[in-house]
């Protein structure tokens, strides 16, 4: 067949050739899109360094990780097989630097031809700073309140100190780290208790996290309270004597454990004054004799003596004669003689 033969056949009907043509491929990329889907994940975005740079500024925690292919390939790819990271391995120095946000998938869809990866964002911009080390103290984080009449004395951490390591000036600027809450409520003794440390922010990390052993210490509350009038008893006086004012008081106010003192009420003799050494009628001033419990301090008392008078008492028999005596000579009463020489009235 000679050329322009052939150049006619071809271009005979060439309009009708040609959309057969492009229908033919219209449908051929349909059936392609048809056979490709999507599927989107969010994942984690994490730091890679192992050279001594550790970020020192915001970024982004998760990303956003397309798949496009064959329905059926991406259907077998699981979001927990696909993770997405920042190489920090090949920096050296402190600095704000452009860093590419890559992605790993797993060995069965690295071998799929069709398979179409696209991550959002495709890069991020990050501080860094050369990493350190360094030791900071540890404080204890209290919650709650101890039972009534009972409060915390002390909270004791072994260690008492932890080793943190991140970028240079928030390790500089760092000085301590808490505990987890450690629970006081309602406690009314001392008790141990293990606790995590808290870790004090995104960019710093434990070289070596390890449990803290905190010893709380429990103890009674300690209070004042103050008595008013307490009788004092006058011990070791003679029958035939008396005290007068009848009813001596004095206050006192007492230090010790609050739920104690709440309790407390003094007996009869918890204030007394010694009179053995009285003898006669009189006023006197003699010293208070205090008998109060051990476990309660005095902090004050309105008197370190007393004054009083003592009267004695009036016996019977006395009363009797004085009586006799009073009536054998009645007031207003004449005694006169008779005319026979006998006294009459």
């Amino acid at each position: 067949m000679k050329i322009k033969d052939f150049i006619n056949k071809a271009t005979d009907n060439w309009g009708v050739k040609a959309a057969c043509v492009l229908l033919a491929a219209f449908f051929y990329i349909f059936y392609t899109l048809s056979m490709q889907d999507s599927r989107s994940f969010t994942v984690p975005l994490k730091i890679e360094s192992s050279g001594g740079i550790a970020p020192a500024g915001n970024y982004p925690t998760k990303v956003k990780v397309t798949l496009k292919g064959k329905t059926e390939d991406i259907a077998t790819v699981r979001e927990s097989e696909i993770s997405a990271y920042v190489d920090l391995n090949y920096l050296s120095k402190d600095g704000t630097y452009r860093l590419p946000v890559l992605v790993n998938l797993p060995k069965s869809a690295m071998l799929l031809e069709t398979l179409e990866v696209k991550v959002s964002p495709q890069e991020i911009s990050l501080k860094v700073e050369e990493q350190i080390s360094g030791f900071v103290s540890i404080s204890p984080l209290v919650n709650g309140k101890p039972a009534h009449g009972f409060e915390v004395k002390s909270i004791t951490l072994k260690p008492d100190t932890i080793e943190i390591t991140g970028p240079r000036s928030m390790v500089e600027h760092c000085t301590r780290v808490q505990t987890k809450e450690i629970s006081v409520k309602n406690a009314e003794v001392s008790f141990e208790k293990t606790v995590d440390p808290e870790i004090p922010g995104a960019y710093l990390k434990f070289k070596n996290k390890e449990k803290i052993s905190a010893t709380v210490e429990i103890v009674p509350v300690g209070s004042t309270k103050k008595i008013s009038n307490i009788q004092v008893l006058f011990t070791s006086l003679a029958e035939d004597f008396e005290i007068y004012p009848k009813n001596l008081t004095v206050s006192a106010e007492l230090k010790g454990n609050l739920l104690e003192l709440e309790k407390y009420s003094p007996l009869p003799g918890a204030v007394s004054v010694n009179c053995s050494e009285i003898t006669s009628s009189g006023e006197y001033e003699l010293p208070l004799k205090v008998n109060f419990p051990d476990k309660f301090e005095i902090a004050e008392i309105s008197a370190e003596k007393v004054k009083f008078e003592v009267r004695k008492i009036q016996k019977s028999d006395d009363l009797e004669e004085k009586i006799t005596v009073d009536m054998s000579v009645t007031p207003g009463t004449e005694v006169l003689p008779s005319k026979n020489g006998t006294e009459t009235e």
